[in-house]
């Protein structure tokens, strides 16, 4: 406590300190570009809270994949999967999902180049050669409708360039013998045609040593959790005219190890995380034949936390895409298609082993007309079409094998009307989606074949005042939802591959934008109104078992604050801050005995679980307050430049199952402290950069389990040196 209250006193008493800087050295805050309005936009003179980080920002704040974010958005909570390497958990105002199974759709959408990624494996993307990221808050149901209720994250990727050759790489030497190798080739063909090249190499031991105990002579089965990533990106740039085709390829092969599971450390025997043993009380069963390092399958109910040391992941994804852009008359004309394949193999331990082999493939067909008039009205058009195959064989206690055929279409147009100091805006997209699905359920025999969807119209209207060139007000209404589906589980005959409907949302902004003091400083507020009919949750539903179900209506409100300050060219002081309230607001009985399961009932009065219990309980993976404070400081030294960075993020508890129950469920994240300080030399082609995360080397988690007390712990105090170059 004493030392929460040092940082927390300290970090205020920082930026009080840098608000009476003096101001008199001119420095001013760069103009950032977005294009959450699908047509390239200053980010301040946009009516949408989002998040925007350069190329520059990325690398200053340590940002090397989607995980790493999270610090730096408001209401942004972000996570590994339970029991994966590269399934992100990403959850934005309170709303996410957590089951990266292939049935479950995201809630939040991830765009790479403007191609929506289907599945959640695979999407803990490593960021490499990005021009920028774009985080979309709120429901985007108009321009990105496809299972972006809660937002979006838009990656963009630097295109090749026909203005010279260029090349650039970094070697990273880290603790437990982290390696990085990643590099970027840019060439020119002619003065129309150029090529872009990116690659990375990742390794990195586990953090995580198993010790199943007497029972296997005690052994010790060392480095579980390690890193090891190879991606490669290409890309093609041919302008015709006033025509450019892209042509992009990219190929991923991840091998890392899925992050084990530890018991919570208030009752793991020797309270350490990263060391992992059986609960106390248990022992391993020794039968003579299964080994720890046997990988998981079906049948398996003797193989708790501390037993099971077989995790293995093996990730290929490729992708290819073709995008073209050009000028018809007055308007701007844009098609991108795109082909992409998953295969993912897993074996890991979620409260029992389990197996886990997915296939995909997506194929999606986007076409938009943009115009450009030079009048107070203009807009943006356009169809959008995906379709996906998708093959999952499970094995959680029982095996199971779903099959699904997913095909939606949309068309979709937005308009702004400029009229003196206002701006009128407002969309529309109709959605027309289907899912044909087919299940079995090897032991018992049951089958279950679905067909779901239907058709959805969402909508925007916003109004933006400018009240003079420096403040922007905006009021927002926007709607956005999540297709019908099916649950991929199948425990009983009542509950086998049961159907979830469709959900729903409708939000309200009101926000402003705002630079003062001659544009050194930046100061934005959001504040948000949710409200969510048949939200789609996972849980274990009484006389049913574990399966999704949906809550009748859930209400989620806040407020989102983004700061900047630059005194002078050579500092600059960012903050962000997030205030979050989510309750279920209206359900049923079952419904409520759903989200609370008996874990949850047991703390409700009388041990019963009733409505006004279910709707205490707070949305999971949402806390009330997430805060960050990030400096930057440039010093001239020895003919070049030092770059001292270093941010702290602040959290409050929260929790990780829907049940707010039992210990696992609670998470106690802790301050947070990075560091980093770089050195690059006037007219030279090199840079080096010293680096830390995690400073104070806190053990903590974001995801657990109700089975056995198990979490999955987040990443120690890592520490490292960059190498750089530049041609």
């Amino acid at each position: 406590m004493t030392n929460s209250f040092l940082i927390r006193t300290a970090s205020a008493a920082a930026l009080a300190g840098a608000m009476l800087l003096p101001t008199h050295a001119f420095g001013q805050i760069d103009e950032v570009i977005t294009t959450a309005q699908r047509r390239a936009e200053t980010a301040q003179d946009v009516p949408v809270s989002l998040t925007v980080l350069s190329a520059e920002d990325l690398e200053v704040r340590q940002i090397e994949d989607t995980l790493d974010l999270q610090a730096y958005v408001p209401n942004l909570n972000l996570g590994t999967n339970t029991g994966t390497s590269n399934a992100a958990r990403i959850f934005l105002r309170g709303i996410g999902e957590d089951e990266s199974r292939g049935l479950v759709e995201p809630a939040v959408g991830t765009y790479v180049d403007g191609v929506y990624m289907g599945r959640l494996v695979g999407s803990l993307f490593d960021l490499v050669d990005l021009e920028q990221i774009e985080v979309l808050r709120g429901p985007q149901g108009t321009l990105y409708g496809r299972n972006s209720n809660g937002g979006a994250i838009k990656i963009t990727s630097k295109r090749p360039d026909t203005e010279g050759f260029a090349a650039n790489g970094k070697l990273t030497i880290g603790n437990n013998e982290r390696l990085d190798l990643k590099g970027v080739v840019n060439m020119p063909i002619s003065d129309s045609t150029a090529i872009r090249v990116s690659g990375l190499y990742r390794t990195r031991d586990g953090f995580f040593d198993i010790a199943p105990g007497p029972s296997f002579g005690n052994a010790v089965y060392e480095n579980i959790g390690q890193l090891d990533t190879m991606a490669v990106r290409a890309s093609l740039s041919q302008d015709f005219g006033n025509w450019n085709l892209l042509i992009t390829g990219d190929y991923t092969d991840d091998d890392s190890d899925p992050i084990p599971s530890s018991i919570v450390d208030t009752l793991d025997a020797d309270g350490d995380l990263f060391t992992i043993e059986p609960a106390p009380g248990t022992a391993c069963f020794n039968d003579g034949a299964t080994q720890p390092t046997a990988p998981a399958g079906p049948f398996q109910f003797t193989r708790p936390v501390g037993c099971f040391a077989g995790f293995t992941n093996e990730t290929k994804s490729r992708g290819l895409s073709a995008q073209l852009t050009g000028d018809i008359g007055m308007f701007t004309i844009q098609s991108t298609s795109a082909f992409r394949r998953l295969d993912d193999s897993l074996s890991s331990h979620i409260g029992f082993p389990y197996l886990e082999d997915t296939d995909q493939e997506q194929l999606s067909q986007e076409v938009t007309a943009s115009s450009n008039f030079d009048g107070p009205f203009n807009f943006v058009s356009g169809v959008y079409y995906f379709k996906e195959d998708l093959n999952l064989d499970t094995a959680f206690v029982f095996p199971f094998r779903v099959a699904a055929d997913v095909e939606s279409f949309a068309i979709f147009g937005q308009g702004e009307y400029r009229a003196g100091d206002f701006t009128l805006t407002g969309g529309l997209r109709y959605t027309d989606e289907n899912r044909d699905f087919e299940g079995i359920a090897f032991s018992s025999g049951l089958t279950n074949a679905v067909d779901v969807g239907g058709s959805n119209v969402s909508y925007t209207a916003k109004v933006d005042y400018d009240v003079n060139e420096d403040i922007l007000l905006f009021a927002s209404y926007a709607t956005g939802f999540k297709g019908a589906a099916v649950s991929p589980d199948c425990f009983s005959p009542v509950a086998c591959f049961l159907p979830v409907t469709e959900e729903e949302v409708g939000t309200i902004e009101l926000g402003f934008k705002s630079r003062l003091a001659d544009d050194r400083v930046r100061l934005n507020g959001t504040y948000f109104n949710s409200q969510y009919d048949d939200l789609q949750i996972a849980a274990t539903v009484p006389g049913l078992g574990f399966t999704r179900f949906n809550v009748d209506e859930t209400k989620i409100s806040g407020f989102e604050f983004d700061f900047t300050f630059a005194p002078n060219e050579r500092f600059e002081l960012n903050a962000n801050l997030g205030l979050l309230d989510g309750e279920y607001e209206q359900l049923s009985l079952l419904q409520a005995q759903s989200l609370l399961g008996a874990l949850g009932a047991a703390n409700c009065p009388g041990g019963v679980a009733t409505v006004d219990c279910a709707q205490d309980l707070e949305l999971k993976n949402a806390p009330s307050f997430k805060a960050n404070i990030g400096a930057i400081y440039n010093q001239p030294f020895a003919n070049g430049i030092l770059t001292f960075s270093g941010d702290i993020s602040f959290e409050s508890d929260s929790f990780n199952l829907v049940a707010n129950a039992p210990f696992s469920a609670a998470t106690d994240a802790p301050d947070l402290l990075n560091g980093r300080i770089a050195y690059k030399p006037d007219d030279a082609f090199w840079n080096v950069a010293v680096w830390a995360r995690n400073l104070t080397d806190r053990e903590y988690f974001r995801a657990g389990t109700a089975t056995g007390n198990a979490v999955y712990a987040a990443e120690p105090m890592t520490y490292g040196i960059d190498f750089g170059f530049e041609f």
